[in-house]
């Protein structure tokens, strides 16, 4: 038998077996819709660390005294053994965002957690969760091009109904029931249906490790828990314990568009994220406009969160803590002479870190000196380091 037939015989054999196992070299069902491609951009490498990180409590709404730092949480006899009310928890974190690259980039967002435990799990999906003690897990759905299924690489999929992209909007929600096998492919699947490049995917979570995963197959949700190998991984952050954790953005996101035509070719396709749990959370608006948020080449910046949280301070940190930076980035946004390119890079941070005493709390340090302080520029949002009163 030739190479070609055998080619054939090898796709109408996993047809008949109801999933399509695909490779360059193996025959995929006709008309399969495509997967929406970026075409890859020129990409600037940058990199993001934590060099300065205080927590400290910020009066209380009933105006008790808080004694003597360092504070310590008294269980119900709130901090240092005064009556139970809800302080502020204040914090200022202190961001060193390089670009390593030679051309000049732009940063879209960068943001920071703290807390008790941080764990990057590899995944297919990626996300983050932060929660409030150990948290009762989280949950990420979506469709990526492929993955490695009991070692077959798999990157096509049959969804019914004709309405592409709705109906695979339909099926990607966290709202499905889960089978145990995969059931037989529809013998009129060509009338019912369509094909896709791509695979949805469902990812479970308890508060420290991947629990279960399911693939969207024939028409249904099958349990494969332990059968998937993502390829390329993605990193999903879990926090336990969260103190705090901010995202800073200075635009809005890129090459979102998921099927509407009127603004140009699909770039992404349907996802979703459930949060069970989640701890104390921090976005600040868009108030950066003016601020310039492009990096020269080889330029290093010093980006500044900080804020108050109501009732938190039962978390305050006490010696050891995990930070975690994260920094997107681009070079160029939205449409370049008419096309979507991907530019964007995402650099991440993450260390335990060792806590100083201090007589407003605590304090992380290795940029300041003795005889310096920060100054702020006018939007409060970069710091530069300049010698004390």
């Amino acid at each position: 038998m030739s190479f070609g037939k055998k080619l054939i015989l090898i796709a109408v054999l996993a047809l008949a077996a109801g999933i399509v196992f695909a490779s360059p070299l193996a025959i995929l069902p006709l008309n399969v819709k495509p997967f929406p491609n970026v075409p890859q951009g020129l990409k600037a490498d940058f990199s993001v660390d934590i060099v300065y990180a205080s927590f400290g409590v910020q009066g209380s709404l009933d105006n008790q005294s808080l004694g003597t730092a360092p504070y310590e949480y008294n269980g119900t006899n709130g901090i240092n053994g005064t009556e139970p009310y809800l302080p502020g928890q204040t914090y200022m974190v202190v961001l060193n965002v390089t670009n390593l690259s030679d051309i000049q980039a732009s940063i879209s967002e960068v943001g920071f957690a703290a807390a008790q435990g941080i764990r990057i799990i590899p995944s297919a999906l990626g996300g983050f969760s932060f929660s409030i003690g150990e948290g009762p897990g989280v949950d990420f759905g979506g469709v990526v091009k492929g993955v490695w299924l009991d070692n077959k690489w798999l990157n096509v999929t049959w969804i019914p109904d004709k309405d592409y992209p709705d109906n695979l909007m339909r099926i990607v929600t966290p709202s499905h029931s889960t089978e145990t096998t995969v059931p037989e492919l529809s013998a009129n699947a060509a009338d019912e249906g369509i094909w896709i490049e791509g695979v949805p995917i469902a990812e479970y979570y308890n508060s420290t490790a991947l629990t279960s995963t399911s693939l969207y197959i024939n028409g249904s949700w099958v349990d494969v828990t332990g059968r998937v190998r993502a390829d390329p991984e993605q990193p999903t952050v879990m926090a336990t314990d969260t103190l705090v954790n901010q995202i800073l953005p200075f635009s809005g996101e890129h090459y979102r568009n998921i099927g509407n035509a009127t603004i140009g070719p699909a770039t992404t396709m349907p996802s979703w994220a459930t949060y069970n749990g989640n701890g104390p959370t921090s976005i600040w608006p868009l108030k950066t406009e003016g601020f310039n948020s492009t990096w020269a080449p080889h330029q290093s910046r010093l980006i500044v969160l900080n804020g108050t949280l109501e009732g938190n301070a039962g978390i305050l940190p006490a010696g050891n803590i995990t930070l975690y930076a994260t920094a997107s980035t681009y070079v160029n946004d939205w449409l370049v002479n008419g096309k979507y390119y991907d530019t964007i890079t995402t650099s991440t941070w993450l260390n335990q870190v060792q806590l100083e005493n201090t007589a407003n709390g605590y304090l992380y340090n290795t940029v300041l000196s003795e005889n310096q302080q920060f100054q702020f520029d006018q939007y409060g949002v970069e710091a530069f380091v300049e010698p004390g009163s």
